[in-house]
């Protein structure tokens, strides 16, 4: 490390990565990565505080009242921006440290370098004599508009779009639908990855313009009450500045996910195809049927052949007449279900044909007035004036407390001892709502984020230390790194959301094909090496209650919706039905029995693809999404067509009219490049 001062600039460097900063402010000025100035901006730091931003950069909410998947709104103030006083430098213990003072409020910056990347740090320290109420702390890069054109983009997440920073209205957020850890920055030949990530909390991003800046912003929902002379760290931002190129530049976000430990298990469960269902029938049949377990049994032989794996049941604990996610006991079956016998004879016939079996927990907390609830109130959740938080009518359970998290991770041993169950969908596994009777020396806000990662790690727990070999998958919507190593598959519902907004836009074929294609290969590179997806176009909330509130079928129609489902199930992942994709008729809908067609492709997949092949995307420039599947087995060729007209695409490195093999689907090939029909697919041996 060297730091040092020339002609009023102040200086911090380790191997090639040298940061300039205003000694007479402690602005960061620049960060040099190699032989040119890649990247020129400043940082700021920003924290909600007794009813509003300090600096007022921001406009202060409330995030009291908020549900558990609401994110922090980026709205810019309205007040010209206040200065925090510059206090001076410090490097300890490898690290620069700038020092601020606003009031009564202290605030060290922490600049650290690690490799080709800048790791930034923020603590605050109060002096008052008395408790600060903390609502919100902001990571806010700026920097100018001016030369070459930037562009930015949400890798793995929507908004989809790669947009044009100097087109974005005078401040007006582009915010993110879900939590966001990267925002990629394009300029010229320059390529810098801002990526944000707190491990305990969930955060908002946004990005918009101001005159000639352009401003990133993440806003972590941290609320706390800040004691005097306790600090308050919260999340940190990375800048990875001049990462070479495209490639380069995404692999240095996956060496940072490796370096933090950011990584995914490897002794569960990895691949197959899973299928979501129900004994009783669909949620958007109203659950008609009155089977129990051992009846619904009946209906396994017919979802083996068709390919399917691994079988998640949707809650079937004891839950009245309020609905199978408003369990009163998780502990009991509900007799509807027939009772612990019913769900042993299901689960005989699973383990007879191979397959696995998920059930799906509810860790959010039961009503009030269940025996749970009353029982063990100490573990829920309250609000600042002391009443109890609550969501869907329910209790919100802290997931960070130990003896919450012992009894679940107990529960699931229990579970699989008594009905040998393999693994799990987490319902709500985002966290919870805010403690404000936090346990131990935990922040009220640790009960979101955190809890989540917890109340997972519980649970696949429970299952690994019970002799399983798991299959975890938390719905938690987030791509977050920090939940990797407690996830199997991660509930893609990025992609879901992705396929939805470029549909709803009303794309041209060839515009979604060439969105579609650089979204998937944006997330596939930006997310956790290893990652394991689970692929689907709807699940039980997307047919009744969210998004287009419909079965895929009905919305792309049924020839879109098949190459889709073609699609997500030949690239990376792990493909998942909802019970009814197959037959409308499951549902009392009207549609074309789809059982024979994802038995072929299921069995092709089995066969030909697998998580074992890397995926290389192609850019057809038509209606066409095109990919490579690599691996030891050989590679396969990928090509989807998302139209209904026909559609020819070339492709120089592979002669597909010699020493390629069509092995599913149909396709007239040449010397460069093959035509399908519409809504088309093929996949080729080569």
């Amino acid at each position: 490390m060297n730091a040092r001062e020339t002609s009023g600039v102040r200086t911090f460097g380790r191997g090639n990565v040298v940061l300039s900063f205003a000694a007479a402010s402690g602005r960061l000025l620049s960060i040099q990565n190699g032989p040119k100035q890649a990247w020129t901006g400043t940082v700021a730091i920003d924290i909600g505080c007794d009813g509003q931003y300090r600096t007022g950069r921001l406009e202060y909410r409330s995030f009291e009242g908020a549900n558990t998947w609401d994110l922090p709104r980026i709205v810019p103030g309205a007040d010209p921006e206040k200065a925090w006083d510059f206090d001076g430098f410090e490097e300890t213990d490898g690290a620069l440290e700038a020092r601020y003072r606003m009031g009564e409020l202290a605030l060290t910056v922490r600049y650290r370098i690690d490799g080709g990347t800048v790791a930034i740090e923020a603590e605050f320290v109060s002096d008052a004599p008395r408790k600060l109420h903390v609502n919100g702390v902001a990571f806010m890069l700026s920097q100018p508009l001016g030369g070459e054109p930037v562009a930015f983009d949400f890798p793995g997440n929507v908004p989809y779009p790669v947009f044009q920073a100097g087109g974005l209205p005078e401040r007006e957020a582009v915010e993110t639908g879900l939590v966001n850890p990267v925002v990629r920055l394009v300029s010229g030949a320059d390529r810098t990855n801002v990526i944000f990530v707190d491990e305990e909390e969930k955060w908002g991003t946004g990005v918009y313009r101001s005159g000639s800046e352009l401003h990133l912003v993440n806003l972590a929902a941290v609320e706390a009450e800040l004691e005097p002379g306790k600090p308050l760290v919260c999340g940190t931002l990375y800048i990875q500045a001049n990462a070479g190129g495209e490639a380069e530049a995404y692999a240095a976000i996956r060496e940072l996910y490796v370096g933090k430990g950011w990584t995914p298990p490897t002794d569960g469960h990895r691949d197959g195809v899973l299928y979501s269902c129900h004994p009783h029938g669909t949620m958007d049949s109203g659950f008609p049927l009155r089977r129990d377990m051992a009846e619904y049994a009946w209906e396994l032989d017919g979802l083996r052949k068709m390919g399917i794996d691994h079988v998640w049941v949707l809650p079937i604990f004891e839950h009245l007449d309020r609905g199978v996610y408003h369990p009163t006991d998780q502990r009991i079956v509900d007799e509807r279900y027939g009772g612990d016998e019913a769900v042993r004879s299901f689960s005989r016939r699973i383990r007879e044909l191979g397959m696995t079996l998920l059930f799906d927990y509810v860790p959010h907390g039961p009503e009030p007035e269940d025996p749970l609830g009353l029982a063990h109130r100490e573990w829920a959740s309250l609000r600042r004036d002391g009443e109890l938080q609550s969501e869907w009518n329910c209790l919100s359970f802290d997931m960070t407390h130990p003896d919450y998290l012992q009894y679940t991770k107990d529960l699931v041993r229990e579970h699989v001892a008594r009905f040998d169950v393999d693994g799990a969908r987490i319902d709500c596994a985002m966290g919870g709502l805010t403690n404000w009777r936090p346990y131990g020396d935990h922040r009220p806000s640790n009960s979101n984020l955190k809890g989540g990662i917890l109340i997972s790690k519980a649970i696949r727990d429970g299952f690994a230390e019970s002799g399983k070999k798991p299959l975890v998958t938390p719905e938690n919507f987030n791509p977050v790194p920090a939940y990797a190593p407690v996830t199997d598959v991660f509930y893609d519902m990025a992609l879901y959301r992705a396929l939805y907004d470029m549909e709803n836009a009303g794309l041209t074929p060839e515009r979604f094909a060439r969105e579609l294609t650089r979204w998937l290969e944006a997330e596939l590179l930006s997310t956790v090496q290893g990652d394991v997806k689970l692929r689907f176009l709807g699940n039980h909330d997307t047919v009744t209650w969210v998004w287009n509130k419909a079965r895929a079928t009905a919305w792309y129609g049924v020839e879109r919706a098949k190459a889709l489902w073609v699609l997500l199930s030949c690239i990376d992942g792990m493909p998942m039905l909802y019970q009814g994709d197959e037959d409308a008729s499951i549902y009392g809908g009207e549609g074309p029995d789809l059982r024979s067609f994802f038995r072929e492709l299921f069995a092709m997949r089995r066969r030909y693809l697998g998580n074992d092949y890397a995926t290389d995307y192609v850019y057809t420039g038509t209606s066409v999404v095109a990919f490579y599947r690599r691996g030891e087995g050989g590679d396969r060729l990928v090509a989807v067509n998302l139209s209904g007209d026909p559609a020819a695409f070339a492709e120089a490195g592979a002669d597909l009219s010699r020493g390629a093999r069509l092995v599913y689907g149909e396709a007239e090939t040449s010397a460069d490049g093959a035509s399908l029909q519409g809504y088309g697919w093929a996949v080729w041996t080569l």
